[in-house]
C-alpha cells in the first residue's frame, strides 16, 4: 500500500497539539493531481477579485478619455468623487445583510450572486445617459463587487490544503492587479476610437470575469466548514478526502481536520449566541475584532487610494498631461504592481506575517511616500519640472512595497485571524470600513489635492508611522499553523485543542519516556477510524 501523501508532525512553537502544515507534503502542489485539480477549481473563485482591479483601473482609465470627459462635462473636485465614491456606498449597504447571506446560503452561491448584479450594473454604467444613472450604477457594481470579496477569501481560507492557505488567500487580492493591469492597456487601445465607444467598450469589459464566475463556480467545491456547521458532515468529509488526500480515506489528514474543524465549531457554538456582541464578549473575539478594524483602515489609509484612483490627478499636477502619456504610466504601474503582488503572495509563509507587513510600512514611507512629499513640494513651491518628473520613479517604489503585503493582508492575514463563528461577520465588518474609507478618501482626496496640494502628503507621512507602530507592536505572527489553531494565539489557554492530539502527546510521551521515540518527529497515528470521526 502507498504511504499517505500528507506527513502529520505533531509539535510547533505554539504548543504540542499544534502541527507545522509546512511539513505535511514533501512535494510541491502540482505534482499531486488532486491539488492540481482543487487548485484548478479555485482559480476560478480568485478571479472574482480581478473584476475588482477592473474597476478601480477603469475608474483611473476613463479620466484620460476625452470622450468620456466631454460626455459628462470634466467633473472636477467634489463631482469627481461622486464618480468614484457611489461604488462604495452599494458595497457598503450591502455589509448590513451580506453577514447573514454568505452563512445560510453558502460561499459559492454568494459569489454567483455578486456576478449576476455585477452584470447588471456594468450594463447600465456601460450605456449611462448621464451623472445620475452613471452613479446608480456605480452602487449596484459597488454591492455585487461587496457580494463576491466578501465570500471569496472565505471559501479560499476555507478549501485551500492547509500548506497552502496563506499563499492562496493573499494571492486572491493579487489577482486585482490582473484586473487593473488589463483595464489600464484596453482603455489605452480605446484611446484611438473617435467616439463615446472609446470609454462604454472599457466598461463592458468589467463583465467578463463575472460571466466566468456564473459559468463555471457551480462546480466548486463548497467550504467543508461550512459543510459541517449545517450537519453536511458526510458531504464536508469526502471533500476533504478528495481534496485534501488524493481520495486516499487512509490518509489521516481529513480525518485530523475534520476533527478539529467539528471540535472548534462545536466550542464555538457552546459559548457564543450567534449575535453581533460574540465579536467583544471574550478577550480573544475583541483582540480579533481590533485587528480587523485597524487593518481595515491603515490598509486604505496609507496613501494608496490616491494612487489607485486619483493618478491621472497626480500626473497633472506635475505637469504630465498627455493623455497617452498618462495612460502608459497607468499601464505599467499596475504590471509593476501585479508582478510585486504575486512574488508576495509567493514568500508570505517564507518570512512571515509581521516582517513583510513592517518592511512594507518602512520602504512606503523611507523611500515612497516621504521622497514623493518633497519632490511634490519643491515643484509646486519652486518649479523645478526636474522635482516633477521624479515624483514617477517613487510612486513606482511605493507601490512596490505596498502590493508586495499590504494588497494581500486583507483576505490571507485578517481572514485567518478570525475563528468561524464570527467570520463572516467580521469580514463584512472589515469590508464595510474598507469600503467606507476608500469612500471617504474618494471625496476628501481630489478636494484636498486641489486646495492643499503637496500638504497632504505630509498627512499621509504621520499615518504610515502610527501604521508601523501599531503593526509592531499589537500584531501577532500566524504562519505555519492551521486555520483552526490560529485561535491558540488570541483565546490563549482558552482554545481549543485537538483532542486527537491530545491523545496522542500522551501515547508518544509515555513512549518516549520508554525510549522509543522522539515527540516531535513522530508521524502520528490518530488511532481512529474516519466512519468513527463522521459518526462522532
Amino acid at each position: 500500500m502507498a504511504p499517505p501523501q500528507n506527513q502529520i508532525i505533531a509539535g510547533t512553537s505554539r504548543g504540542d497539539t499544534t502541527i507545522d502544515v509546512q511539513k505535511l507534503l514533501d512535494r510541491p502542489w502540482y505534482r499531486y493531481k488532486h491539488l492540481r485539480n482543487l487548485y484548478a477549481w479555485l482559480s476560478v473563485v480568485l478571479l472574482v477579485q480581478a473584476t475588482n482591479g477592473l474597476d478601480g483601473s477603469i475608474m483611473n482609465g476613463m479620466q484620460t478619455l476625452t470622450y468620456w470627459q466631454s460626455y459628462f462635462h470634466h467633473p472636477t473636485g467634489a463631482q469627481l468623487g461622486i464618480f468614484n465614491g457611489t461604488q462604495g456606498l452599494g458595497a457598503v449597504a450591502a455589509q448590513f445583510f451580506l453577514w447573514w447571506l454568505v452563512d445560510k446560503i453558502g460561499r459559492k452561491f454568494t459569489i454567483i450572486a455578486g456576478a449576476v448584479i455585477i452584470i447588471v450594473g456594468v450594463f447600465l454604467q456601460s450605456f449611462a445617459r448621464g451623472i445620475a444613472m452613471f452613479a446608480v450604477a456605480r452602487t449596484i457594481i459597488g454591492m455585487g463587487l461587496s457580494f463576491e470579496y466578501t465570500a471569496a477569501p472565505m471559501l479560499v481560507s476555507e478549501l485551500s490544503h492547509p500548506t497552502h492557505r496563506a499563499q492562496l488567500s493573499t494571492l486572491l487580492n493579487t489577482l486585482y492587479y490582473f484586473g487593473a493591469t488589463l483595464a489600464a492597456w484596453i482603455t489605452l487601445g480605446t484611446l484611438t476610437i473617435k467616439s463615446d465607444w472609446s470609454w462604454r467598450a472599457v466598461s463592458l469589459i468589467q463583465m467578463f470575469p463575472s460571466l466566468v464566475s456564473i459559468s463555471l463556480t457551480w462546480w466548486v467545491p463548497e467550504s467543508p466548514r461550512w459543510l459541517i456547521s449545517k450537519g453536511r458532515n458526510e458531504e464536508a468529509y469526502k471533500i476533504l478526502v478528495d481534496h485534501h488526500c488524493g481520495g486516499d480515506e487512509n490518509d489521516r489528514l481529513a480525518s485530523f481536520e475534520f476533527h478539529e474543524i467539528q471540535q472548534t465549531l462545536a466550542f464555538e457554538k457552546e459559548n457564543g449566541d450567534g449575535g453581533w456582541l460574540n465579536l467583544f464578549r471574550t478577550r480573544g473575539n475583541r483582540y480579533r475584532t481590533y485587528i480587523v478594524f485597524s487593518c481595515s483602515v491603515a490598509s486604505q489609509a496609507s496613501g494608496q487610494t490616491i494612487i489607485g484612483y486619483y493618478l491621472v490627478l497626480i500626473l497633472t499636477g506635475v505637469g504630465i498631461t498627455n493623455p497617452q502619456t498618462q495612460s502608459i504610466i497607468n499601464g505599467c504601474l499596475t504590471m509593476w504592481n501585479m508582478g510585486w503582488a504575486f512574488w508576495g503572495a509567493s514568500v508570505i509563509d517564507k518570512y512571515g506575517r509581521r516582517p513583510m507587513m513592517l518592511t512594507s510600512l518602512s520602504g512606503m514611507l523611507i523611500v515612497g511616500i516621504v521622497p514623493w512629499t518633497i519632490c511634490s513640494a519643491l515643484y509646486t513651491e519652486h518649479g523645478a519640472k526636474g522635482a516633477g518628473i521624479a515624483i514617477i520613479p517613487f510612486i513606482f517604489i511605493f507601490n512596490a512595497f505596498y502590493a508586495s503585503t499590504w494588497n494581500g493582508i486583507l483576505t490571507g492575514y485578517t481572514v485567518e485571524c478570525m475563528s468561524f463563528d464570527i467570520r463572516s461577520k467580521l469580514i463584512c465588518t472589515q469590508n464595510f470600513l474598507v469600503q467606507a474609507t476608500i469612500t471617504g478618501f474618494n471625496y476628501l482626496n481630489p478636494v484636498a489635492l486641489k486646495n492643499i496640494g503637496w500638504k497632504y502628503y505630509v498627512v499621509i507621512d504621520i499615518i504610515i508611522v502610527l501604521e508601523i507602530l501599531m503593526v509592531y507592536f499589537t500584531y501577532p505572527e500566524t504562519s505555519k499553523i492551521t486555520l483552526e489553531e490560529v485561535s491558540i494565539i488570541f483565546d490563549g489557554k482558552k482554545a481549543v485543542k485537538n483532542q486527537l492530539l491530545e491523545k496522542q502527546e500522551i501515547d508518544v510521551g509515555e513512549e518516549h519516556a520508554q525510549g522509543k521515540t522522539e515527540k516531535n518527529e513522530k508521524d502520528l497515528d490518530l488511532g481512529i477510524s474516519h466512519r468513527e470521526v463522521i459518526e462522532k
